[in-house]
């Protein structure tokens, strides 16, 4: 939430909240958020706990302390995995390739 413009919100269609209670961190821009869902958005809440924000999620997934790096390493592996090893996929080979480092990780 610290990166993209919140209005690019409701362009999403799944977003994950970890460990920010958007109703009063970004109070202004939260309605994205639901406008979004409204639309067919996933919204999963990552947070130890169960904040204003996780009670109009999708999923919220209870991450103790440690746990958030266990979990963000899964997911990139199974990016990794099915959008580039088991299938190559255009796109995300060509974003990998002028926007990331990981060319240079091997």
């Amino acid at each position: 939430t610290d990166v993209c413009e919140s209005a690019d919100w409701y362009n999403s269609k799944f977003i994950v909240s970890m460990a920010s209670n958007l109703n009063m961190t970004r109070t202004p821009d939260v309605h994205f958020i639901s406008e979004a869902r409204t639309e067919g958005t996933k919204f999963v809440v990552l947070s130890p706990d169960f904040s204003m924000v996780a009670k109009y999620c999708d999923e919220w997934i209870p991450v103790q302390a440690g746990q958030d790096t266990a979990l963000w390493m899964a997911a990139n592996h199974v990016i990794l995995k099915e959008y580039y090893i088991d299938r190559q996929v255009p796109y995300f080979i060509d974003y990998v390739k002028r926007y990331t480092d990981l060319p240079f990780l091997v």
